[in-house]
C-alpha cells in the first residue's frame, strides 16, 4: 500500500508541482515567443503549435499556463485540445461496431476515434484569421462516462485576430509507420523484447488500424502545425503513477474517480500507441508545416515531471 501523505506533504508535494509547471511554462513560453517573432518576419500570425506529453505530464495545465503567459504579453491565443475533436457518441459506436475485434476502438482515446476533419476546418478557420471560429466542446461525462460532442451552438467562439494557437493531445504528431516499418515493428512485437510488452496483446490487424489511426491524424493536421512542444517521457510505465496520482486527488475531493483494476485496464489500453509511435518520433521528429527553423522543443521529463534536459528537434522527412 502507497504510504499515506500528510497534510504537510501534500502542500510539499503541490508546491513542487507548481514549481516544475512554472519551469515548463517558461520554457514552452519563450520558445513560443521566439517561433512568432520568426513567422513574423515573413507570414501573417497566427503561429499554430502542437504539444504533446503523456497522460497526466501535465498538457492541460501547460496549455492554461502558456495563455497566461502569452496574454501577459499581449498575444492573443486560442488553446483547444485533441480530446474536444472526438467523434460523436453515435460515431463512435459505428467504429466500435466496424472493428468489432480491435479492443482498442471499443472506446474513444485512440487515433481513429477523433473527428479529424473538424479539427482541419478549426485550424484552418483560426489561420485565416478572419471573423469568428467555433471551438468544438467534447463532454465525456454524457451517456454514463461514454461522451458526446457537445451541441454547436454550445461552442465557445474565438474572434480574430489571433496571434498564436495552441493544440494538445496524447497522441497529437504521432507519426504513422510506413509498411517496411511497421513489418519490423510487428516482427520486434512477436519477438521476446520487453519494449513491446503492450503491443504483443494485440493481433497484427488490431495495431495496423491504429497505425492508420496515425496516418490519418498526419494527413489532416500536422502540415497546419508551425512548431511543436514535446514533453517527452523515457519510460511509458510512468503513466500508471501520473494517471494514478490524478485519480487519487479527484477520490480525496469527493469526485467519481477509477479504481486501481479499472485504472490499469484504461491505461494499458493506450499502450500500444506509444509503442508504436516513440522510436520514429526520436529518429524522425514531428511533422511542422515548415514555416519556422527547429520546429520542435523537446523537453525530457524524469517520473516526477522535473524538466531534466531540454533541446530542440527539426523533422526527418
Amino acid at each position: 500500500m502507497p504510504p499515506v501523505l500528510s497534510s504537510l506533504d501534500k502542500v510539499r508535494r503541490s508546491r513542487v508541482v507548481q514549481q516544475n509547471m512554472a519551469r515548463r511554462v517558461q520554457l514552452a513560453g519563450d520558445f513560443i515567443m521566439r517561433k512568432l517573432a520568426q513567422k513574423r518576419q515573413t507570414r501573417e500570425t497566427p503561429l499554430v503549435v502542437g504539444i504533446n506529453g503523456a497522460q497526466g505530464s501535465g498538457k492541460t495545465t501547460l496549455v492554461r499556463g502558456l495563455v497566461e503567459f502569452l496574454l501577459s504579453r499581449r498575444v492573443t491565443t486560442v488553446g483547444f485540445s485533441l480530446d474536444d475533436l472526438y467523434l460523436t457518441h453515435t460515431e463512435q459506436q459505428q467504429v466500435a461496431h466496424t472493428h468489432r475485434d480491435n479492443p482498442l476502438l471499443r472506446f474513444r482515446g485512440q487515433p481513429g476515434t477523433h473527428d479529424v476533419a473538424l479539427g482541419r476546418s478549426t485550424l484552418l478557420s483560426l489561420i485565416a484569421n478572419k471573423g469568428e471560429t467555433a471551438i468544438p466542446v467534447y463532454d465525456k461525462s454524457l451517456h454514463d462516462g461514454y461522451g458526446d460532442r457537445v451541441a454547436s451552438d454550445l461552442w465557445p467562439v474565438a474572434k480574430a485576430p489571433v496571434d498564436v494557437v495552441l493544440l494538445e493531445g496524447w497522441c497529437l504528431g504521432f507519426r504513422a509507420l510506413d509498411e517496411a516499418e511497421f513489418a519490423q515493428y510487428l516482427s520486434d512485437v512477436r519477438g521476446d523484447s520487453p519494449m513491446f510488452k503492450y503491443s504483443r496483446r494485440y493481433t497484427d490487424q488490431n495495431l495496423a488500424d491504429i497505425n492508420q489511426g496515425f496516418w490519418a491524424l498526419g494527413a489532416q493536421l500536422y502540415d497546419l502545425i508551425d512548431a511543436w512542444v514535446w514533453m517527452r517521457v523515457g519510460d511509458i510505465d510512468v503513466v500508471y503513477r501520473w494517471r494514478k496520482e490524478q485519480e487519487d486527488d479527484m477520490a480525496a475531493q469527493g469526485k467519481p474517480a477509477l479504481d486501481d483494476q479499472k485504472l490499469e485496464d484504461f491505461v494499458s489500453r493506450f499502450m500500444p500507441a506509444y509503442e508504436l509511435a516513440m522510436a520514429k518520433l526520436d529518429r524522425h521528429g514531428f511533422v511542422a508545416s515548415g514555416r519556422v527553423p527547429d520546429s520542435t522543443l523537446r523537453m525530457h521529463l524524469d517520473a516526477d515531471r522535473n524538466v531534466v534536459a531540454c533541446d530542440h528537434q527539426s523533422p526527418v522527412l
